[in-house]
């Protein structure tokens, strides 16, 4: 009996490919377009421009901080949202929503109204005869705002994977009369561990490629990202090969980064094999035989 010759690329797979290949060809034309029509210059002195590179540079170093602020208290957080019950939690967890949907312009105006030279926070200093001379203008102004953006983004996904903690080991913790610290050890931290490399990935994507927060509170070329030197090579200085180096430039490293953490955290197959792996740990987690 003759069988059915399977296709070599699923049909369910096509609606993806034709998206992804419509996106890379509006990517690849518009850069092409910038290249093309761009005056002639020397591609050696662009890439072997100091500040270019101190772009780069700055831009990785804000991402990196960026994420380690909003991810490093978002795990007590959200540890602490996981453990406790209490008045006014769920309005919380709604607030913390709230971040995502709310306008940059917005939360700029709101940092300054509190962190400014002449916000409240300097009125309340100044009323007890403190001198404030925090500036929220440069690279602590824009590590201020990404944690005001992304911390709450942290602690909403690292609790949705605490919650995801089965009862069964929550019930054999307590019944082993296990400690604050060994609970979190042996049960909450494998469950954070999982979730923390993605979240971490994906605050330093989206501080990467911030613009509105380093437009407004960048203070100067020395806080500088990559976003903001298109705009400025497009805007101010019209050089549009300029901007098409650091838009490839931003591209490989937003992929390279995408890549890396697929790497460090991949996602297995269900198979039999992967099937009997979990029902074997599920049966010694919960004291049963499972031969």
């Amino acid at each position: 009996m003759a069988t059915r010759r399977q296709p070599v690329i699923p049909h369910w797979l096509w609606p993806g490919i034709i998206a992804a290949t419509l996106i890379l060809s509006v990517a690849f034309f518009a850069f092409a377009a910038l290249w093309i029509y761009s005056p002639p210059g020397d591609i050696k002195a662009l890439l072997s421009d100091s500040y270019l590179w101190h772009v780069v540079g700055f831009t990785f170093w804000q991402a990196f901080l960026s994420a380690v602020i909003s991810l490093v208290p978002a795990i007590f957080v959200a540890r602490a949202l996981y453990r406790r019950r209490f008045f006014g939690r769920t309005l919380l967890l709604r607030l913390c929503a709230m971040t995502l949907v709310l306008p940059v312009l917005v939360a700029v105006f709101g940092i300054l109204s509190v962190y400014g030279q002449q916000g409240w926070l300097a009125k309340c200093l100044s009323s007890i005869g403190i001198r404030y001379n925090f500036s929220p203008y440069g690279l602590q102004g824009i590590l201020l705002a990404h944690a005001f953006f992304n911390l709450p983004l942290a602690t909403r996904l690292l609790l949705q994977s605490l919650e995801g903690i089965a009862v069964e080991q929550r019930q054999l913790a307590a019944q082993l009369g296990m400690n604050a610290l060994q609970r979190f050890r042996f049960v909450e931290w494998p469950a954070l561990r999982r979730q923390i490399l993605p979240t971490g990935a994906l605050i330093f994507m989206l501080c990467f490629a911030s613009f509105a927060t380093v437009l407004s509170l960048g203070g100067g070329p020395k806080a500088t990202t990559i976003e903001l030197a298109i705009y400025q090579a497009l805007h101010y200085d019209f050089d549009p090969q300029r901007a098409a180096l650091l838009g490839l430039i931003q591209l490989c490293c937003c992929l390279a980064i995408v890549m890396l953490s697929q790497r460090l955290n991949p996602s297995l197959p269900v198979g039999p094999h992967i099937r009997a792996k979990v029902a074997g740990q599920s049966g010694f987690a919960t004291g049963k035989n499972c031969r």
